[in-house]
């Protein structure tokens, strides 16, 4: 049996969730497209596999299907011919690979990328360069300017967008010396152009044990969070194959699922949201206060007793811990999207003595080594605690509808600044987090009513 490797995109026009019975909309064929598939046989050396044809939808470039598919049908199969780091010449490689910034995969596709642009026509990339959007296409959130940003201030996404552009920045510092040293194959190094093919690898590339690679026809797929079709590596065969998860008429557009990611990621490295993400998730991060006379213990004893990280865990601090939380299902007197880890946390947090926190102590190393995963045996305590998770989470609903609200009644002069496309994203993200963090906290007030009942 082949061994199959799940490509992802990096996660360095919005899709909607499919509609399988509705009205087949006009598909308008690329006309600059017609020998995409020739030119993609010539460079493979191997003939394409598929029952895809390339057209326009009002998500841009997209697939369709030429012919009726079958769920389990094989609707695309690709012999690996892709744009990887290892297609710079060598002497570049070798300048980038120099500096710790510069050789990272992603920033290595991005520079071969440059390369291939800088040669327009006489690129043996060219079919598929040429069809790549431009940047003034591109609503990625390193594009976004600081005003456009201001609309997310709320949301953790709007740390990680700065954060991305400074280190987008900082790859393109540390590579631009070396780059300079070919002006035949860079001609003058922008950091735009660097910014520019970034994002079309953060958004095109894929992830798999060949390395970071942009696969060409397969990247004209777009999203659907709701499927479950996805591009698979077969290694044994060398091949790129997508199975078809439901059956699709003629002229239908086909999608995949690029990961599971919520409309945070998707704003950040893809330029698009759904107005409906079933992966959209919220973090909420709570200091401990260094004024807390048990500051330190119970940094210390978190520190000890903390589970490793997970999907959940997603970054901690001296001062600070944040968790992402998902909608909460109602299990049961379970909320299935609350990390335990979190509830432990505000148990610890919430401690007004030493013997408090050696009674948490000495209960994990009794039990599975996890700290504070059980309710208190104090209800009054215990209902303390989820209280102020409480706050926290009232803190932030707050904050996320009154920057919906403003969004909505923005006009003006402020409102002609912003890109409108732009303007929808930050509200289907904040929405969508709205909504996790509205779900959490129905499930922790019910909670406190339950115990302070028993």
């Amino acid at each position: 049996m082949a061994a199959g490797v799940v490509r992802r995109r990096l996660a360095l026009a919005g899709a909607t969730r499919r509609q399988p019975f509705a009205a087949i909309p006009k598909v308008e064929d690329e006309p600059c497209c017609g020998g995409f598939l020739p030119w993609l046989r010539s460079k493979a050396g191997a003939s394409i596999s598929s029952a895809l044809r390339i057209g326009t939808s009002p998500l841009g470039r997209s697939l369709f299907a030429s012919q009726p598919i079958q769920e389990g049908d094989c609707i695309l199969q690709l012999p690996h011919a892709a744009l990887t780091q290892h297609k710079l010449p060598q002497e570049v490689r070798l300048l980038l690979d120099d500096d710790a910034v510069a050789r990272a995969a992603a920033a290595k596709v991005a520079v071969l990328l440059m390369m291939e642009q800088r040669l327009g026509h006489e690129s043996g990339w060219a079919p598929y360069v040429t069809s790549l959007p431009a940047k003034d296409q591109m609503h990625n959130m390193m594009f976004w300017d600081l005003d456009e940003l201001d609309m997310v201030r709320h949301s953790p996404v709007y740390d990680e967008a700065i954060e991305q552009k400074e280190r987008i920045r900082k790859q393109f510092s540390a590579a631009k010396p070396a780059l300079e040293r070919f002006p035949h194959l860079f001609g003058e190094v922008k950091l735009e152009d660097f910014m520019h093919a970034s994002a079309l690898v953060s958004s095109r590339a894929w992830q798999t044990s060949r390395g970071v690679s942009l696969v060409p026809f397969a990247d004209f797929l777009n999203h659907d969070g709701a499927s479950d079709s996805i591009l698979v590596y077969d290694e044994e065969k060398d091949v790129s194959e997508v199975i078809a998860d439901r059956n699709y008429a003629v002229g239908e557009q086909v999608m995949i699922r690029y990961g599971k990611y919520s409309n945070a990621m998707l704003a950040l490295n893809f330029g698009f949201t759904l107005s409906r993400n079933i992966y959209d998730q919220a973090h909420i991060w709570i200091d401990i206060s260094e004024q807390d006379p048990l500051y330190k213990k119970k940094l210390d004893i978190w520190q000890k007793h903390r589970t490793p990280k997970s999907e959940h865990v997603c970054s901690s601090g001296c001062t600070r811990t944040t968790f992402a939380i998902k909608e909460v299902k109602y299990s049961g007197n379970k909320g299935v999207g609350i990390p335990q880890a979190l509830r432990a946390f505000v148990r610890v947090f919430c401690a007004t003595s030493i013997e408090e926190l050696e009674e948490m102590a000495v209960e994990a190393a009794e039990n599975d080594g996890r700290l504070a995963r059980r309710p208190l045996k104090h209800a009054e305590r215990e209902v303390h605690a989820h209280r102020k998770l409480l706050m926290h989470l009232d803190s932030m609903i707050q904050g996320h509808s009154t920057a919906i609200e403003q969004l909505e009644t923005i006009d003006g002069a402020a409102s002609r600044s912003m890109h409108q496309f732009r303007k929808e994203m930050a509200k289907n993200l904040l929405a969508g987090e709205l909504q996790v963090l509205q779900s959490a906290y129905a499930w922790v007030a019910n909670y406190c009513k339950t115990v302070a009942c028993t």
